[in-house]
């Protein structure tokens, strides 16, 4: 997987889906596993085939699909290169068999979010734009009603998940198409978290503080999370924290600013408690900081997706230490990176959606098209060979993914944090439905900032009170 996919090998993976047995040599594994007995090879390729082949029939698409011009995409990067490659020949297998010249230009979040807000402005520009978070919110106005598409795939696959809902359906429509969860945990490094002595693995926030005081205590490399402008990781650590302890920017009613509360204020002390523990340069993380410093083995544990330890994987990563006879050896950094779930704070857990969906834009010529594409797209036949070499970077929103044998989380127990991520998952302007305002603050770091702003230097009462005045001419 971590080679070039050339078109045979796409057309061989295709295959693979619905054989069952041969996608499993696929997945992704910590190191070579007994092979299981005969019978639950064949059980698990059983209900595989039952979920691809005992699934009722799609709506039925057009005999044609007229297209002017050709039908244009932009879509978002994984961080999985291999990943990317799949997701294009798919694309462009569909374009071959239904006579459709596509486009796809495959780019980083940030740019889509350029690319979607121009879009927008000029009323022209691709027909399908991958967009974040409750972006399908602010741009309701200038997007194609894609309920037809959701309410199918819908029935078939379980229903979505709620940060779905939240994040797509406007005016009770659906105005984009749930595409995926980045899913979060927290990686960390298994060998120095056993050489400080953290066990068992933390499941609140208070026993996270914990181990990385001992970290620091015994001298290793500390954790690190990300209080800079990191559009993935650094909201997606602090919104879960204000809102498992019970915080949050606004009340249930959509209006009320509600981020001047005592449960904002504990989240706001705990996590200077935290920043305590931590590099002082996670002020300044963007989205790769963490990634970057965690794979040069300077940090121990951080919030992500599961991008360090597949890029360890890929890359073949080594990190020093030493051999019984005390000796200095490289080892493949993948083999002690881990991942445990998010923990939980006062309020339970609850936890941040990092979320993307394809919308159609108002202004294009080919939505019949286009909703066809996105609707195979998101079937298991063409979902499962894009999640397997993403290595659980993907997340379906369809709650049907969620236990296929096959996926993932359900093979590599190194990935197995990432199942349950979803359950939890809550979009900007939480705990209201008013995701329009939500993904304004969002977009505005108000949040992230707030935390930020108290951990260098101000007092809690001014980074409450800036972040209570920008909310405020949000919220109305």
């Amino acid at each position: 997987m971590a080679q070039r996919i050339t078109r045979r090998d796409f057309l061989r993976l295709g295959g693979a889906v619905a054989a069952g047995a041969t996608l499993a040599a696929c997945a992704p594994a910590q190191a070579p596993a007994p092979a299981p007995a005969a019978p639950q090879v064949v059980k698990e390729t059983v209900e595989v085939q039952k979920v691809v082949t005992a699934t009722p029939a799609p709506l039925a698409a057009p005999a044609k699909l007229n297209v002017t011009g050709k039908l244009t995409m932009k879509l978002r990067a994984a961080f999985m290169p291999q990943g990317n490659e799949v997701l294009n020949a798919l694309i462009q297998d569909w374009g071959k068999k239904n006579n459709v010249p596509v486009e796809v230009d495959i780019v980083s979040m940030n740019d889509l979010q350029t690319i979607a807000a121009t879009a927008v402005e000029t009323g022209a520009g691709p027909d399908i734009i991958e967009i974040n978070q409750g972006t399908a919110h602010m741009y309701a106005a200038k997007l194609a009603d894609v309920s037809s598409v959701c309410d199918d795939l819908g029935k078939r696959l379980g229903g979505f998940y709620s940060a779905a809902d939240e994040a797509c359906v406007v005016g009770g429509k659906w105005l984009s198409v749930p595409r995926f969860f980045a899913p979060h945990a927290i990686n960390y490094r298994t060998d120095l978290f056993k050489e400080a002595g953290v066990d068992p693995l933390p499941t609140t926030y208070d026993e996270l503080l914990t181990a990385g005081q001992k970290l620091m205590d015994a001298k290793l490399a500390p954790i690190a999370f990300p209080l800079g402008h990191a559009v993935g990781d650094g909201n997606d650590w602090l919104y879960a924290i204000l809102w498992s302890f019970g915080g949050s920017d606004v009340a249930k009613d959509g209006k009320t600013v509600a981020i001047d509360s005592p449960e904002t204020r504990a989240a706001i002390e705990y996590v200077k408690k935290l920043f305590a523990v931590m590099p002082k340069d996670v002020t300044s993380y963007n989205d790769a900081s963490n990634n970057t410093a965690m794979l040069a083995s300077a940090i121990s544990a951080t919030n992500n997706a599961s991008t360090i330890y597949g890029t360890a994987r890929n890359q073949n990563t080594q990190f020093k230490t030493k051999d019984a006879a005390g000796k200095e050896v490289s080892l493949p950094l993948h083999t002690v990176i881990n991942h445990f779930p998010y923990p939980k704070g006062p309020a339970g857990k609850v936890t941040y959606g990092e979320f993307m969906s394809s919308a159609i834009m108002g202004y294009s010529k080919n939505v019949d098209a286009a909703k066809a594409l996105l609707t195979y797209l998101n079937e298991p036949a063409q979902m499962s060979p894009w999640i397997m070499p993403n290595l659980g970077f993907v997340f379906p929103p369809l709650k049907a993914y969620k236990d296929m044998p096959l996926m993932p989380w359900n093979t590599d127990p190194k990935l197995a944090a990432f199942k349950d991520y979803a359950d939890t998952c809550h979009l900007p302007g939480y705990p209201s439905t008013n995701f329009n305002g939500g993904t304004q603050a969002y977009a505005k770091w108000i949040v992230v900032d707030m935390f930020a702003n108290a951990c260098m230097g101000k007092t809690v009462d001014a980074a409450v009170a800036e972040a209570k005045t920008q909310l405020q001419s949000i919220y109305k």
